[in-house]
């Protein structure tokens, strides 16, 4: 992140308002518990030319000391007998953390920030436990006048509609084909531990029809997992190694498959968020995220018809008022840069002269291009092979659409266009030789400024990167399976391109300059270029390269990362190919979909599959890695139905949980579902004058602790001081997301590692727009 601290920053406070913390929500976590969700107040951030010291906490805080005392609450009914004389809890339960946070210092003490004054608002859910029970079709009023200065709060309990942050669903809904569809039922409730439903085994679960309220499919409860079992090999990641600190009970609805808008209604303890049953329940998250794609586009304005977050062209030397003369090239290669930003001393003395071109992806916080983002077309491009019926043309509103490629392929395009432009601009001025270098970036020649977007980042110099093999193998091999996509389409390409030609042109280059002692680096990336060229071409010579570079591969092969696209594309391939290389490649790539799509999926209370070992960080929590269990279930659709079917019932249960399973009953994109994200990391966002962030961000989110105390506000531990019960180590991993707009670790995101995998796999589960 180039996110530089500069000088003391400070904010204004704004005193408590009389009337205490806003009520965000109440109602039942069950017909024995209230939930009173209050929050503190928010923070007025910084906008476009302002400094982060504008920035300013309203605040009214929670009198805990009140709050967490039973008498300070009367509970009363007009149409419950057991409340009209009033009822006061047994007790009372508490969780509280931080969700809105200001960015400034008002001193430094041993290296760490310290603030005189509040420089966050918290939320608290406080859990009120009764001696009665609720009566569904009664009305209460819960008066707090210590804490809420002589407001009441009420609501009516209904037991099929009112909802309970115990019953956890998919937001968006079930698609009817769905071999498995599951509510779930846990809470973490803080300093009262996993709340115990151990008691609902055995007793009823409905499906209610918001459109009749009846109930149209009955079920029993039943025990899933405890909150001790291990649902990761990092167990220092969260207690127990298990990610809710919550005994989970499941409501198994998977035979249901009629059509229409539903709650889960669990007799005792309350209902789900509303949601749907339809066979493109899907389509609403692919466009959404796939638009986030769009949204972070660099080298041309966002405008309207395209988007109302409007935004000028970024980074564009033709386009972008004093970038002119900005963007230079280095003969340089990434490799030797020293450091992912460089530095004059290692770039300057390979300068060559300016570029003209344009129009790579940027990120949250900085705006460069990284090899690593042809990820993206990656990710589409093996969701079009695989299921090229779902996606059409116009699917979502880019430039590109009418011009008859599916919009999927024109998004999958964007970054090798950039890579096509950037190859022969060196080309024809005669700076290279038929490589490219993916990596461009002005972090050697000073800062993007505090308060300016991405199109004002015009007072340093930009340069990109010399040829190396690394970025070159892997343009070869998005070029050759982008042609080989378009001719899945039956279309051309709609510039002329001739994709075949500078996939064989630039795998040519990068066998004749890969250097030797970085070819463990560049071989995924070889790998994955001659499986696409073998399958665009049908050259055997292809082939013996992948066989060459594959002779490690056997049925107890793991597959993780980048190391899955070659022998997966050549395993999904139809071309001619030797049938001792596919049985063995094959087995590799099945052992790896039934790693992350069965077996890891088998082991986790809410059944979302991906890498077990991988660590709480970058998206770990918020975007689906389940691409390899598509992958799988394409193999076997035909030849091995039983397995077929635990792949597709998994990537459905790992997208439930992205989706709203999870234990914040929320989606895991900006502005899709009934709760999703605010306060993330993108500075184009902050300052676009609106006031939400655009649709389609996927936050790295919940982070794994690296120290008690964090250094200030940008720290993913910063807000480790704001909770309670105290100490991070108490809480559950998936209860560790604090808004913490300022830290681009748990709030940023990038494109390839949350943008394009989520967008790739909601677009795989989309109904068809015409026949295969």
């Amino acid at each position: 992140m180039n996110v530089f601290i500069s000088s003391l920053l400070i904010a204004c406070w704004s005193p408590a308002v009389d009337n205490g913390p806003e009520l965000v929500d109440i109602g039942p976590i069950t017909d024995q518990i209230i939930l009173v969700h209050l929050n503190e107040g928010h923070v007025v951030h910084h906008g476009l030319g302002q400094k982060r010291s504008d920035e300013k906490v309203i605040i009214a805080p929670l009198d805990i000391a009140a709050a967490s005392d039973p008498s300070s609450y009367r509970i009363t009914s007009p149409n419950d007998a057991a409340f009209h004389g009033g009822l006061t809890p047994l007790k009372v339960g508490r969780k509280s953390k931080g969700t809105d946070f200001a960015w400034f210092v008002d001193s430094w003490v041993n290296g760490a920030a310290v603030n005189n004054r509040p420089d966050h608002t918290k939320e608290h859910w406080l859990y009120l436990r009764l001696n009665a029970k609720l009566k569904s079709g009664a009305t209460y009023t819960v008066s707090a006048p210590k804490i809420s200065n002589g407001r009441e709060w009420t609501f009516k309990y209904e037991a099929t509609s009112s909802r309970s942050e115990a019953v956890h669903v998919n937001l968006l809904g079930y698609a009817p084909r769905a071999p498995a569809k599951f509510a779930y039922v846990y809470h973490w409730a803080g300093d009262q531990g996993s709340i115990d439903f151990g008691y609902l085994v055995g007793q009823r679960f409905r499906l209610v029809d918001l459109a009749t309220g009846k109930s149209v499919f009955q079920g029993k409860v039943a025990f899933r997992k405890d909150k001790n079992n291990p649902e990761t090999y990092v167990q220092q990641d969260t207690p127990h190694a298990n990610f809710l600190g919550a005994d989970v009970y499941e409501c198994d609805f998977s035979p249901f498959v009629t059509p229409g808008k539903y709650r889960v209604a669990v007799d005792g303890v309350g209902a789900s968020f509303p949601f749907l049953i339809d066979a493109d329940v899907y389509r609403s998250a692919f466009t959404t995220v796939a638009r986030g794609l769009y949204h972070n586009r660099s080298g041309i304005a966002l405008k309207k018809p395209f988007t109302e977050f409007e935004r000028p062209a970024p980074h564009n030397p033709k386009l972008t008022p004093g970038f002119a003369g900005r963007l230079k090239y280095t003969s340089v290669r990434m490799q030797d840069w020293g450091s992912e930003g460089g530095s004059k001393a290692t770039i300057v003395p390979g300068y060559k002269g300016e570029l003209d071109t344009c129009g790579w992806y940027q990120d949250a916080g900085d705006w460069d291009s990284y090899v690593t983002h042809l990820r993206v077309a990656q990710e589409l491009l093996f969701a079009y092979q695989m299921a090229p019926e779902n996606f059409a043309d116009r699917d979502l509103n880019i430039p590109e659409s009418g011009n008859g490629v599916p919009d999927i392929l024109d998004e999958a395009a964007w970054l090798p266009r950039f890579c096509y432009r950037l190859r022969h601009e060196l080309l024809n001025k005669k700076w290279g030789t038929g490589g490219i270098g993916l990596r461009v970036a002005g972090d050697a020649f000073g800062d993007d400024g505090e308060g300016k977007a991405s199109y004002q980042d015009v007072g340093r110099d930009w340069y990109a990167s010399g040829e190396d093999a690394q970025s070159t193998y892997r343009y070869a091999g998005v070029a050759a399976h982008l042609a080989s996509a378009l001719k899945i389409a039956g279309v051309k390409d709609p510039q002329g391109i001739d994709w075949r030609q500078e996939a064989t042109e630039s795998f040519a280059w990068a066998q004749k300059n890969a250097r030797a002692n970085e070819h463990s680096g560049d071989k995924a990336h070889k790998i994955y270029a001659a499986a696409a060229l073998l399958q665009l071409t049908g050259d055997r010579a292809y082939e013996q390269v992948f066989r060459e570079e594959t002779s490690d591969l056997n049925a107890k092969s793991l597959l993780y990362g980048e190391a899955m696209y070659g022998p997966a594309l050549y395993a999904l391939s139809t071309v001619s190919r030797s049938p001792d290389l596919v049985d063995r490649v094959r087995d590799a790539v099945l052992n790896t979909s039934d790693e992350i799509g069965i077996r890891t999926p088998s082991k986790r209370a809410l059944r979302w599959g991906g890498d077990f070992g991988f660590p709480m960080l970058v998206g770990q929590q918020t975007t689906p890695e389940i691409m390899a269990a598509a992958i799988g279930y394409t193999l076997t659709v035909t030849s091995d139905k039983p397995r077929a079917k635990q792949y597709l019932s998994a990537i459905y249960t790992t997208c439930d949980y992205f989706l709203g399973s999870n234990p914040l009953n929320m989606t895991w994109v900006t502005g899709l579902g009934a709760r999703s994200p605010h306060q993330v990391f993108h500075m184009d966002a902050w300052y676009n004058g609106k006031p939400t962030v655009h649709p389609g961000i996927i936050p790295y989110g919940p982070w794994r602790k690296g120290k008690d105390q964090g250094e200030g506000p940008w720290s993913s531990d910063w807000a480790n001081k704001t909770i309670y019960p105290a100490g991070i180590d108490n809480w559950p991993g998936a209860e560790r997301w604090f808004e913490n707009r300022c830290s681009p670790l748990t709030s940023e995101f990038t494109i390839h590692q949350n943008t394009a995998p989520a967008a790739a796999i909601f677009g795989f589960l989309c109904a068809p727009r015409r026949a295969h």
